[in-house]
């Protein structure tokens, strides 16, 4: 007696494990072509034919254009700025030479090439946006310092950095870290990534200000 074929139902594919969600596709797609062709010249239309579905579809997952872009900002933000405990300053600086966490700070941001076409996206559109021009200001610019002042203050008070203003120091490195983000993710926007050259330029720095900072008379890193 042979088996008795049951008729597939119709209705949504079956989705992939692993394979990312309609949404997840509009918000790459809607990266690449805001990088590539600016925020203005693209439409809603154009990123759903990007992905392969209506512009009905685009709408039932963002409200307006501008929803991605905001969703765009909050991936930026979970990405920089991820949540973490409030104990876990401590925690790291307990556990953690003031070198292994300086490393730590630019490596995240190598490993996301979303972050690349992002970063092109706000520097295009900074200039006639103001919305995004106060977004880079303020997430770019002014917040990493704040948070960075926080940290150094707490190196400060357990020793592991010789006494100075703190906010003059994180302005300093992240200073750097400004000259480190535009060497990477602008200049050379579009080209291979040196990830040795990179780790080179970064080691050198890292090396230099963890000498500046080090305590009198201390001879650990």
């Amino acid at each position: 007696m042979s088996a008795k074929r049951v008729k597939p139902k119709a209705g949504r594919p079956v989705k992939v494990p692993g394979e990312k969600s309609t949404k997840e596709k509009i918000l790459d797609a809607a990266v690449d072509l805001f990088a590539e062709r600016g925020y203005d010249g693209v439409s809603i239309r154009d990123i759903g034919r990007a992905v392969g579905i209506t512009e009905g579809a685009v709408y039932k997952h963002y409200p307006s254009k501008e929803a991605i872009l905001e969703s765009i900002f909050a991936y930026v933000e979970g990405r920089i700025y991820p949540k973490a405990p409030e104990a876990s300053i401590d925690a790291l600086v307990d556990s953690l030479s003031v070198r292994e966490i300086l490393e730590n700070i630019p490596k995240f941001m190598m490993a996301d090439p979303h972050l690349t076409r992002v970063t092109r996206i706000m520097l295009i559109e900074m200039y006639h946006n103001e919305k995004i021009r106060n977004y880079v200001r303020r997430e770019l610019f002014e917040r990493p310092v704040d948070e960075t002042e926080v940290l150094f203050k707490k190196l400060i008070e357990k020793g592991k950095i010789k006494p100075c203003d703190p906010r003059a120091l994180s302005t300093l490195f992240i200073s750097y870290l400004v000259y480190w983000y535009f060497e990477i993710f602008i200049f050379s926007y579009g080209e291979p990534m040196d990830s040795g050259r990179i780790e080179k330029m970064t080691q050198a720095q890292i090396r230099l200000f963890v000498d500046l900072v080090k305590p009198e008379g201390s001879h650990h890193e």
